[in-house]
């Protein structure tokens, strides 16, 4: 089955504009996308992550039609994403966190009312299908109470039942959870997994700078770095890569000194009758080699454990890593 959404070597680039360049008359140009390409499949969720300037508000607005890029090629649903525009946006379902967007003193029903009519939905039709996004998103209860008095969590909601309303194959959701509450947020994971992806099978791009929710809610995730894809790999095999092997707790008698060289060991919180304890990231292959070494040298071995390592922890040290290689460059 092809993809719902491909893209291919897609580039962007503006000028940055600023007070010094109004008083300077002198700009320069950002490039924001550097060849960038992805595709996601039917009932997918892919994460898109990044440091701030990556590129990911690019490239969300130009999978919503909203900015065209300068190359490359792309299609939703099988449609030209620069040839088709009108005709994907039948098809997109945009939900960000701008609560502007919506008229604060009109009901959550009234306001859906108003959007319909723009996706040309009168009647009898519009009225049922209004009535069956409140249901899916689970406000049905609030949709005749002001917008104004709505939680944070409910403005999200009905910003996603306002993107339901057109039954859009694709759901784009830039911050989805920012200004949500941990209970809030955890409603809206558990809705986007099981509702919109498993049950309607829509194909959602999950924009975020939440990590853990990235590791647990995505299918797949794509690290943008300076408008460039680094990394494309489900969240597992990309913690086993950026990762470089799997990390370890020993308990040891002693520290030898040849372990305490190793740039990945940490030594960590004591424990009792003078043990040591230490984490160290190494190859599953050579677990057996380092404790033949540690009791060939006379330390005892209490414990050895693989430990989960966080989606943060293997992030941040793969941005570290592309930051060190374009300073070399650049040197």
């Amino acid at each position: 089955m092809p993809p719902v959404i491909q893209l291919e070597n897609i580039s962007k680039s503006y000028t940055e504009r600023s007070w010094k360049s109004v008083l300077f008359r002198k700009s320069r140009r950002v490039q924001a996308l550097d060849g960038v390409s992805l595709s996601a499949h039917k009932g997918e969720i892919l994460g898109l992550l990044g440091p701030n300037g990556a590129g990911k508000t690019t490239l969300i607005k130009i999978l919503a039609t909203l900015v065209s890029p300068d190359s490359g090629s792309g299609s939703i649903t099988g449609l030209d994403l620069e040839k088709q525009t009108h005709s994907i946006r039948h098809k997109i379902g945009l939900v960000s966190t701008n609560d502007r967007t919506f008229y604060w003193r009109l009901s959550g029903r009234d306001n859906l009312s108003f959007f319909a009519s723009l996706y040309n939905m009168y009647g009898r039709y519009k009225a049922d299908r209004i009535n069956e996004v409140l249901d899916i998103v689970g406000i049905y209860d609030k949709a005749d109470f002001r917008f104004m008095s709505y939680s944070a969590g409910q403005r999200q909601r009905l910003a996603i039942a306002r993107a339901l309303l057109a039954d859009p194959d694709v759901l784009l959701l830039d911050e989805a959870t920012s200004s949500l509450d941990p209970i809030g947020a955890r409603k809206l994971l558990h809705f986007t997994k099981n509702t919109l992806a498993t049950e309607q099978k829509k194909t959602i791009i999950w924009c975020t700078h939440n990590l853990s929710e990235a590791d647990e809610l995505c299918d797949r995730i794509v690290i943008l770095y300076n408008g460039r894809v680094i990394e494309d790999e489900i969240p597992a095999t990309m913690k086993q890569i950026l990762g470089k092997g799997a990390a370890y707790r020993f308990v040891l008698s002693a520290f030898a000194p040849d372990l305490e060289e190793d740039p990945s060991f940490r030594e960590i919180e004591p424990v009792e009758d003078g043990a040591k304890s230490c984490t160290v990231l190494l190859d599953p292959t050579r677990v057996p080699e380092l404790i033949k070494t540690l009791t060939g040298a006379g330390i005892k071995v209490y414990e050895c454990a693989k430990i989960e390592r966080s989606f943060e922890e293997v992030f941040t040290e793969r941005i570290d890593r592309e930051n060190r290689n374009r300073l070399n460059e650049q040197a």
